[in-house]
């Protein structure tokens, strides 16, 4: 009996401290742990103090500003404007300085702009030790960032150009990025947006040379920037090249670099011949990767041309404007769109192939394919900065200093999710998904965009008592939010936060 009692005394007890409890409110903090540990492993938070002293008018701090930037552009990317109204209530207050104002937060954006070199300086020479590599290897290439502006007098940077986003309707900048073969990114330029790619080469290829000691250089970039002026200017500066060759304009040769029996296979899925072209390497492939993903696009164009083509009201205007249209499409006695199956007959036998031109002679054929083809983690790279992870655009900035500056601001966002999708590869983590129509258990490689929703739904929950007495706990750290964190070696904190 004397038990039964004193169990129910304690659950009274118990019963009372849980009504005197008052949670209103949880705030995220996963991204925080993560963003925090990255700052200080990958030399980020010492670049930004180095930047800090530079400048001692300055009396907010520098340093927690870009943090809060970054970390929100993880959680819920968007504009300056959107993060001070809405996003920083929402984080964990005691990871967020109390002194972020919305003026200080678009000076932090000029600072990192007028700070871009040192940034790239610095977490070039601070990654040499981490990333345990000499660079020899550069992987460049572009792409084009769009506004909803069509103003093109308030700086030189936003103009209309050639949209790789298909948006004639927007001003644009030409964005040209530098990565390792890890897809750990170096550095960046920004041109005007009516700037013709091959032009960037030059400019390029001088800052790159200027801001990182490279005892070799080997510029890997696609076919965008093959042409004379470049290959030389390349040479001029000392550097090795792999650039892709624009077959097509090369129709002297079209005969031999289109004869499969000249080829030699390296393995089932790739062909190789190697000939001269002027005075350097030109190594032509056939993938079969390549083949088949060529054969789909063409499938998909033809079936919509067939398909126009039985309409009763087939305008030969809508085929002639249309760019992959037109190829495929002549005209009868009668001006009538029909048609080309000689065009298509000769496109078909260039399916899979392709060239790269190189000056570089200590590599075989088929390991300065395998460099080429590394182009796809420069995609990736876009693809993430460009993409609802990193969201760099459209962009809403005015100025060419705030425009750099937002761009410094993607660029650190993308270094960390790049060192961390290395780190992830590296340790073949798997996010596991149930399949309930086959009812098993699926392993696929975890990406950083999965496991970083996961990581927002780490909370920090004040646990209020009475009237004065709050604690600071967070909810369960478990799945993928704990791989992440442990892939990059930050220490999970204890369940009681602060008190």
């Amino acid at each position: 009996m004397s038990e039964a009692i004193a169990r129910h005394g304690k659950q009274l007890v118990a019963i009372k401290k849980i009504e005197s409890i008052d949670i209103r409110k949880t705030f995220i903090l996963g991204p925080l742990l993560l963003v925090e540990g990255l700052f200080k492993q990958l030399g980020i938070n010492t670049v930004l103090e180095d930047i800090q002293k530079r400048h001692p008018k300055i009396v907010f701090d520098f340093k927690a500003h870009i943090f809060s930037l970054v970390t929100c552009r993880f959680i819920r990317p968007g504009s300056k404007l959107k993060v001070y109204d809405q996003e920083l209530d929402c984080l964990y207050p005691k990871m967020i300085t109390k002194r972020i104002a919305l003026h200080t937060l678009y000076r932090s954006i000029t600072l990192l702009a007028q700070h871009k070199d040192q940034i790239e300086e610095g977490l070039y020479h601070q990654g040499r030790d981490l990333f345990n590599t000499q660079l020899d290897v550069v992987l460049y290439d572009l792409t084009t960032l769009r506004f909803e502006s069509v103003r093109t007098d308030l700086g030189k940077l936003r103009q209309f150009g050639y949209s790789k986003e298909m948006r004639s309707d927007c001003t644009q900048v030409v964005l040209g990025l530098l990565v390792d073969t890890d897809g750990i990114p170096l550095g960046f330029e920004v041109y005007p947006g009516n700037t013709f790619e091959g032009k960037t080469l030059v400019d390029i290829v001088q800052k790159m040379r200027k801001k990182f000691q490279v005892r070799r250089f080997i510029f890997v970039a696609d076919r965008g920037l093959f042409s004379e002026e470049n290959l030389n200017c390349l040479r001029v500066e000392g550097s090795e090249f792999i650039v892709g060759m624009r077959l097509g304009g090369l129709k002297t040769r079209s005969e031999e670099f289109y004869d499969f029996s000249r080829y030699h296979e390296i393995n089932d899925s790739l062909y190789v011949y190697e000939t001269k072209h002027n005075n350097d390497r030109a190594i032509m492939g056939w993938s079969r990767s390549r083949y088949e993903r060529d054969q789909k696009t063409r499938s998909d164009i033809i079936a919509k041309i067939l398909k126009k083509l039985q309409g009763q009201k087939a305008k030969t205007e809508s085929f002639i404007s249309h760019k992959g249209w037109k190829r495929y499409i002549r005209l009868d006695g009668q001006s009538r769109p029909i048609f080309n199956q000689d065009a298509l007959r000769e496109d078909e036998k260039k399916d899979g192939f392709f060239g790269v031109i190189t000056n570089v002679k200590d590599m075989s054929a088929e390991s300065v394919i395998m460099q080429y083809k590394d182009l796809w983690k420069i995609e990736d790279a876009f693809g993430e900065i460009k993409g609802p992870s990193l969201r760099a655009r459209p962009a809403f900035h005015w100025t060419d200093t705030r425009i750099v500056g937002h761009l410094c601001l993607c660029f650190l966002a993308y270094f960390c999710e790049a060192w961390l999708t290395k780190t992830l590869r590296s340790r073949g983590l798997a996010l596991k998904s149930h399949s309930i129509e086959d009812k098993v258990i699926r392993s696929r490689p975890l990406t950083v965009t999965e496991a970083m929703k996961e990581l927002c739904e780490v909370r920090a929950v004040p646990v209020q008592f009475g009237n004065d007495n709050t604690i600071w706990v967070h909810t369960d750290i478990n799945g993928n939010a704990a791989k992440l964190l442990t892939a990059a070696r930050i220490k999970l904190p204890p369940k009681i936060l602060h008190h």
